[in-house]
């Protein structure tokens, strides 16, 4: 049976000019029977153009008794037969290929024009009558192949689907892998851009971080006053209060007496709360009005109502709800005075200052320790 093999293998020509062949035996015959009519018009041809006299008519004779095995064989192999009917043509070609070389060698001297050689002409006789029983007899005597060429084109057919299928997923292979890997490359600059974003977050909130323990470093060297609020009672019997420093000297004075401690310390609380934020405003007051003192306590302030809130948090922002006022008295002296926004003068110098920039200066003494400074109550 013909071989199923590949037709492009030494096909290639016969396919693009013939046809597509079913198996590599189709084209091989077709070669083989080229070659025998070759070799036929060559042993002719040479014939014409020798003399009888020389040995080349020998090779002509030789050269067309080659043509008939392989036109024989060429059309045999072609045949859908099985593999015994193939092999017995090439054995039948070859016993007449083996008598034709015989006759090469014994002639002419060997060859008797009348009667031949026997030897030589049984081998060539036996190599075609095995090429004829391959191509008539053997395909009589065994099964038919037809259905085997069926089953081999199926065969192929669907492994050429299937190779086609193959190369087709392949292909979709390649494309969803290179897809993937634009995909990936998209995800790789993202994932470095969002690690330069997480890298300038950290270094910012290292930033706010080191500013937030900057502020409260700097709140906490504030709430350490080195001053302190001190409640007493006047000539008068009123409560007031004063903001001692720890050298001795008097910061800030209530200004005023009030009716009850617990209305002293809400102006003390006051002025916790608002000295540390207020501004500093240069006013010209008249001597009456700076010198004059409220008979009563005034409008009581509201951020003085608890005293847990009188002192500012580390964390929180500074907003005063007064403002302190420098002026010049009658004596020519200045002082200052802490004037909430109700109206109500809740601290003042209680002494005047040779100079402004003195009475500034006490101004900032006060904003630095009153936030902080404790109380204690003297006789």
């Amino acid at each position: 049976m013909p071989t199923p093999d590949n037709p492009d293998r030494g096909g290639g020509l016969y396919a693009r000019r013939i046809g597509e062949p079913t198996t590599s035996d189709e084209v091989n015959g077709y070669w083989l029977f080229g070659v025998g009519v070759l070799l036929g018009l060559a042993g002719v041809a040479l014939f014409f153009v020798t003399e009888s006299a020389t040995t080349t008519p020998g090779i002509a004779y030789a050269l067309t008794a080659l043509a008939p095995p392989f036109v024989m064989l060429g059309a045999v192999i072609r045949f859908p037969l099985r593999r015994t009917g193939t092999y017995l043509g090439y054995l039948g070609t070859a016993v007449s290929v083996l008598g034709v070389v015989w006759f090469v060698n014994i002639f002419p001297d060997g060859w008797f024009t009348a009667s031949g050689d026997s030897t030589v002409i049984t081998l060539y006789g036996v190599g075609l009558l095995l090429i004829g029983l391959a191509g008539t007899v053997v395909p009589l005597l065994s099964d038919p192949v037809y259905e085997d060429y069926e089953q081999m084109r199926d065969e192929t057919a669907a492994a050429t689907a299937e190779r086609d299928e193959t190369s087709a997923e392949l292909e979709a292979t390649r494309e969803e892998l290179s897809s993937t890997e634009a995909d990936l490359a998209s995800v790789r600059d993202e994932l470095a851009s969002t690690r330069e974003e997480l890298a300038a977050a950290e270094e910012r909130a290292e930033d706010l971080d080191a500013e937030v323990a900057v502020a409260r470093d700097e709140a906490a060297s504030l709430r350490e006053s080195k001053a302190r609020f001190e409640l007493f009672t006047d000539a008068g019997g009123k409560p007031r209060w004063r903001l001692r420093h720890r050298n001795g000297n008097v910061i800030a004075t209530s200004g005023q007496g009030y009716s009850s401690r617990g209305k002293a310390q809400q102006g003390l609380h006051s002025v916790r709360r608002n000295a540390r934020g207020a501004g500093l405003l240069r006013i010209e007051t008249p001597v009456e009005e700076a010198e004059a003192v409220a008979a009563d306590d005034g409008p009581e302030p509201e951020d003085a109502d608890e005293p847990a809130v009188a002192v500012p948090s580390e964390d929180e922002g500074i907003e005063s709800a007064a403002t302190f006022e420098l002026f010049e008295d009658a004596g020519g002296e200045w002082r200052w005075r802490l004037r909430h926004r109700n109206g109500n003068i809740v601290a003042d110098s209680g002494q005047g200052y040779a100079s402004r920039s003195n009475a500034v200066e006490a101004v900032t003494n006060l904003k630095t320790n009153a936030p902080g400074a404790g109380e204690e109550t003297v006789a």
